[in-house]
C-alpha cells in the first residue's frame, strides 16, 4: 500500500523490470483526478511482449511509502493508462532506485532506508498477491489460473480507512 492524493492505494506492483510508473485508468478516476490534472503525452508504451498501449497523459504526484515515522515521500511521474489490470498502480525501477528499495520476491517483502538511519520493512499480503497473479494468468488463458475471484475490481481506500 502507498498513499497518493490523500488516498491509501492497495494492489501496488513493485516491478523492477518496468521503466515507467503507472496508474491505471480506474484508479486514476477513483483518486479524484481529471483530465485537467494531466499533462499531454504523445506516444505509446510498449509492453514486454511488444504490445502497444495508448497513454492518456502523465502527472507528477507525491507518493508516500510507509506510515508515520516510517514514511518516505517521493515525487513520482505516473503515466496514466486506459487498460484493465489486476493492479491499481505499478512502481517501476526508477522510483524503486530513488527509494533505495531492496525487494525479496522469495519473502514477498521490500525494505528501504529512512532518513533517520532506520530501515523500513513492508510485508506483502500473500493471499492478495496470489489472487492478482492468478488473475493475470487468466487474462491470458494460462493453465492453472483461478477463475471467479474479484481481484480485478479497483480498491482505492480513502484516507480515514487503514
Amino acid at each position: 500500500m502507498v498513499r497518493i492524493n490523500s488516498f491509501n492505494v492497495r494492489r501496488v506492483l513493485l516491478d523492477q523490470g518496468s521503466s515507467a510508473d503507472i496508474i491505471y485508468d480506474d484508479a486514476f478516476d477513483k483518486l479524484g483526478l481529471t483530465d485537467q490534472d494531466l499533462t499531454s503525452y504523445t506516444g505509446t508504451l510498449v509492453g514486454f511482449s511488444g504490445e502497444q498501449v495508448w497513454v492518456r497523459g502523465y502527472l507528477d504526484m507525491d507518493t508516500i511509502f510507509g506510515i508515520d515515522d516510517n514514511a518516505k515521500v517521493l515525487r513520482v511521474r505516473y503515466l496514466i493508462l486506459q487498460v484493465v489490470a489486476s493492479y491499481n498502480i505499478i512502481i517501476g525501477r526508477i522510483t524503486l532506485n530513488l527509494l533505495c528499495a531492496v525487494i525479496s520476491t522469495a519473502h514477498l517483502a521490500v525494505k528501504y532506508p529512512l532518513n533517520n538511519d532506520k530501515v523500513r520493512k513492508i510485508p506483502v499480503d500473500q493471499r492478495r498477491a496470489r489472487e492478482c497473479y492468478n488473475n493475470c494468468l487468466s487474462l491470458y488463458g494460462k493453465k492453472g489460473a483461478v477463475a471467479g475471484h474479484r481481484c480485478h475490481e479497483i480498491e482505492v481506500l480513502d484516507g480515514d480507512q487503514e
